[in-house]
């Protein structure tokens, strides 16, 4: 079945909510894209309304329409600093049970250390980021 594409002047709110059901109706199945004529006549319809009041009225997604009306945003990927300190703040209390402390680096080097008994972890943590 080939799509039908009918540019509609000046649509209204009704023709394209329409033109949309029927679409609905006959697609093939749930992941088919809305054909670009019905989107180009939301988005008109949108900048004389709102895209509220389309996006409900033809039940399609917000952020869609606002898309094709505006284009798509273009947002700045964020970077990450690496840190450059890290204040460890802990009490080292006596284990009588066995504990396992796991560390990781920066570049994704990791230490595992089981520990019983009265062990300075400050110190340990300290030499495994001098080595790096």
């Amino acid at each position: 079945m080939e799509q039908q594409t009918v540019h509609i002047s000046n649509p209204t709110l009704e023709e394209v909510r329409d033109k949309l059901e029927n679409w609905r109706k006959i697609k093939r199945n749930h992941r088919e894209p809305i054909p670009k004529d019905i989107w180009q006549a939301a988005a008109e319809l949108a900048r004389k309304h709102s895209i509220n009041t389309v996006s409900k009225a033809l039940r399609l997604s917000y952020a869609d329409l606002k898309g094709h009306l505006y284009g798509p945003s273009i947002s700045k990927p964020i970077k990450e600093k690496p840190a450059s300190f890290i204040e460890l703040k802990c009490q080292q209390p006596f284990m009588e049970q066995e504990t396992t402390l796991e560390i990781e680096d920066k570049k994704g080097f990791k230490m595992r250390i089981c520990l019983k008994g009265s062990i300075d972890i400050t110190t340990l943590i300290k030499a495994f980021c001098q080595l790096r």
